[in-house]
């Protein structure tokens, strides 16, 4: 699946160079042939044919995967298609490899407030 995932990546870009060409032919040849013609047939109609798993949602149409799918995944025992989008589901095998959480600056303290009575806001 990673072979396909660098595919995509590689093919999606505006222009392919030179010397990546033979490296898209390379990756192509090492992909079985019925799981390429699935991915090519994805591509023809403008669409990736393969879709991160992320929190168990598929990033292509962003529905929930069954657990035992991702279970799978993360066993290495099968390819899985998304049963929603139809495209291939790539598990990361680091889950921060393609999410970088963003900085998150640390909270000011918060001041406690007293709760105020009803004879003090009858008052006002």
């Amino acid at each position: 699946m990673q072979q396909l995932f660098e595919l995509q990546a590689l093919e999606f870009e505006k222009t392919i160079q030179p010397d990546q060409a033979a490296h898209v032919a390379e990756l192509r040849a090492a992909i079985p042939q019925p799981i390429l013609a699935h991915y090519d047939r994805m591509m023809v109609r403008g669409k990736k044919g393969v879709a991160l798993l992320h929190h168990q949602t598929c990033s292509g149409c962003h529905m929930q995967v069954p657990l035992g799918v991702v279970l799978n995944l993360k066993r290495g025992e099968d390819v899985r298609l998304c049963e929603t989008c139809q495209r291939y589901l790539y598990l990361p095998a680091d889950p921060l490899e393609f999410s970088a959480p963003a900085a998150v600056a640390p909270a000011a303290p918060v001041k406690a407030v007293k709760k105020a009575s009803r004879r003090q806001l009858a008052k006002v």
